[in-house]
């Protein structure tokens, strides 16, 4: 689900997690389908900043993109585990501005938390992905604890 609602650029709370997410709530409120397990949120340009309770990823063009956090949304331990792994690796990942139609295109999406791991995007609009390769890297490094 792509959540109506809109992000205010909050540079003071960019990236943190504290106790004040009213919006994030508000968001998450929008359905109540059972079918759709999180909600997309963009910012008032419509670059996706972060879902309402995981982290965005993407491939795009073989690459891993993930939403800079400098202007909204929380930098999650999660997605700080996978950007370490990856680097460790030698493995490019690009931090950046993530557009909605850039990330409709994308070969794969999922999305993280402490909680779920890495959760494979299964639908975003019309558009039905299935997981691929870095999904399926992604949630091999978080059972194997980054070890």
């Amino acid at each position: 689900h792509v959540c109506r609602l809109r992000l205010a650029p909050a540079p003071a709370l960019a990236g943190l997690k504290h106790l004040s997410r009213l919006e994030l709530q508000l968001a998450r409120a929008e359905w109540t389908d059972p079918g759709i397990a999180e909600g997309l949120l963009l910012d008032v340009h419509g670059a996706v900043l972060c879902g309402t309770m995981t982290n965005v990823f993407a491939v795009v063009h073989q690459r891993i993109v993930t939403p800079d956090t400098g202007r909204g949304g929380v930098a999650g331990v999660m997605r700080a585990a996978l950007l370490d792994a990856w680097r460790e690796a030698g493995r490019p990942v690009d931090v950046r501005e993530l557009r909605l139609d850039e990330l409709a295109r994308a070969d794969e999406v999922f999305v993280t938390n402490a909680l779920v791991g890495a959760w494979p995007v299964r639908r975003l609009g019309d558009r039905e992905f299935a997981p691929g390769p870095i999904v399926r890297e992604a949630q091999a490094l978080v059972a194997g604890g980054f070890a």
